[in-house]
């Protein structure tokens, strides 16, 4: 009887411990699965999330390079900038943004708000997320880096303003074709300022009638405007492109000399200079010869 009853009670303790050990295994599937469902959840929560957040960001910015030439008008500051920047800042853009004014920079006193002569030709570096008001303001910044070691208190011993000096040196940057002429056009203009004479610059005649020609028609140098310095005595009212800082240094330390005239006699773009109005007047007929 003891050996029956203790059989029994053996039989039931291994059935119930194999009952324990299958609910272990039913609830470890269970927790499992749920484990695996909310790791799932959370998983596709977060690449969901993720997939909205990089919807919502901007695209990277391209970068763009803009080379600005010397000699340059305003206009044609812009256009550059336009075609660099793949037409991210449109010409109106720009032309707002250096018509506006409220650009706070000393050297800009006297201008009455025209940057004409201030956008320092350089090479920049801009991204697709730069206003035009930005690059604007860059150029300027630059011509402020640029020349801020010039004496620009030479101004007042040449008779001029800083203001002037920039002008100057705009007509030196059209006319020059050669780095050693600049200093001796400087002297050619000032020379002539001070002799009351007309400037005679072909440079400003091209900037009035807007068109850069190589040769001026009698009809050109007649144009009515205050930029035509065959008809009108002393400086025009405003720079007439951005000159680079050869040009402005040379407005500022003008070559000494007596030389009254200056005509293009070199195929290299070299200059002939004079005091005398007899030899500039063989110079031209040579010149008309050879053409």
């Amino acid at each position: 009887m003891p050996d029956r009853f203790e059989h029994h009670l053996r039989a039931d303790l291994r059935l119930a411990r194999e009952r324990t050990r299958a609910r272990r295994r039913r609830n470890f599937i269970i927790v499992s699965v749920l484990c695996l469902v909310i790791l799932a959840g959370l998983g596709f929560a977060g690449w969901y999330a993720y997939g909205k957040l990089k919807a919502s960001r901007p695209p990277p910015a391209e970068v763009f390079k803009i080379t600005i030439p010397e000699g340059l008008t305003l206009v044609q500051t812009g256009q550059k900038v336009v075609e660099a920047t793949e037409g991210n800042i449109s010409e109106s853009e720009f032309e707002a943004a250096t018509g506006k004014g409220g650009y706070d920079y000393g050297f800009l006193a006297g201008t009455n708000g025209n940057l004409e002569g201030y956008l320092f030709p350089k090479t920049y570096v801009v991204t697709s997320r730069a206003s035009a008001r930005s690059v604007v303001r860059m150029l300027l910044k630059q011509f402020q880096v640029e020349t801020g070691k010039l004496e620009w208190s030479r101004a007042r011993s040449l008779g001029v303003t800083p203001y002037q000096v920039v002008i100057i040196a705009s007509m030196i940057e059209r006319e020059a074709k050669l780095p050693e002429d600049r200093p001796l056009i400087a002297s050619v203009i000032y020379n002539r300022l001070r002799n009351n004479m007309f400037l005679g610059i072909c440079a400003t005649v091209q900037y009035a009638i807007g068109q850069s020609k190589p040769v001026l028609t009698n009809k050109d140098l007649e144009v009515d405007s205050p930029y035509n310095t065959y008809k009108n005595k002393g400086l025009p009212p405003a720079p007439i492109c951005s000159p680079g800082f050869e040009s402005i240094r040379a407005a500022l330390y003008p070559a000494s000399t007596d030389y009254i005239y200056y005509i293009l006699t070199g195929a290299d773009g070299k200059h002939s200079f004079t005091a005398d109005y007899q030899q500039f007047i063989r110079w031209k007929d040579e010149r008309s010869k050879k053409q």
